[in-house]
């Protein structure tokens, strides 16, 4: 299988937190990862706000994705918020990790040998009923990611998150993109030694 490219380097790990300060920032940034996995024959699974899933797909086609021909095809799933971390109009960590992994194990049934997944957070401030879990979420991810060998970005638009939050975010992902620049980031601890030593709680 081809290695994944994100920011000009090749991917070690599978869940990356992404930090950008304009939307033309984060798709220039990371064009690489999303033209890649297309040109590669490969499933692009992205969770965007549902009022900007237009505005989205004209940023991908001006990548040259044929967005149109993608999605007939199953190659490229976009979805709104409402249909996947707020599914119910709630968070629930479980059932937003059984999504993933059902829509990996679909897509390696249709021919697909990799999905690339990419989705953006800015749905916790909205504030739902079970929002509070998102940072324990992101820890217990990482198991997932690893099992089944998928890579996944978290897009964080660093205007919108408290200081405390982008924190809490690092400590959750072993790899960062800041600057825009991919970084192995320092501040990762563990799953089991960040849900066994930290109060998770929303502080956004």
């Amino acid at each position: 299988m081809n290695e994944v490219t994100v920011a000009g380097r090749k991917l070690q790990h599978f869940h990356i937190a992404a930090f950008f300060r304009s939307r033309e920032e984060e798709y220039e940034v990371l064009r690489s990862y999303i033209q890649e996995g297309i040109h590669a024959g490969e499933k692009a699974f992205h969770i965007c706000d549902p009022s900007l899933k237009h505005d989205h797909l004209k940023h991908l086609e001006t990548m040259g994705v044929p967005t149109s021909d993608c999605m007939r095809t199953g190659q490229l799933e976009v979805l709104g918020w409402n249909d996947a971390y707020l599914k119910d109009g709630r968070f629930d960590g479980d059932t937003m990790m059984a999504l993933l992994e059902e829509v990996v194990q679909t897509s390696r049934a249709e021919g697909f040998s990799r999905v690339r997944m990419m989705g953006h957070m800015e749905w916790v401030l909205e504030e739902r009923p079970g929002a509070e879990q998102v940072i324990e979420y992101e820890a217990r991810i990482n198991h997932l990611l690893n099992r089944l060998q998928q890579p996944a970005i978290c897009v964080y638009d660093l205007n919108r998150f408290s200081g405390s939050t982008v924190i809490a975010v690092l400590r959750t992902h072993p790899y960062a993109i800041v600057g825009g620049v991919l970084r192995e980031n320092p501040f990762y601890v563990s799953p089991e030694e960040f849900l066994g030593t930290s109060t998770v709680s929303k502080s956004f």
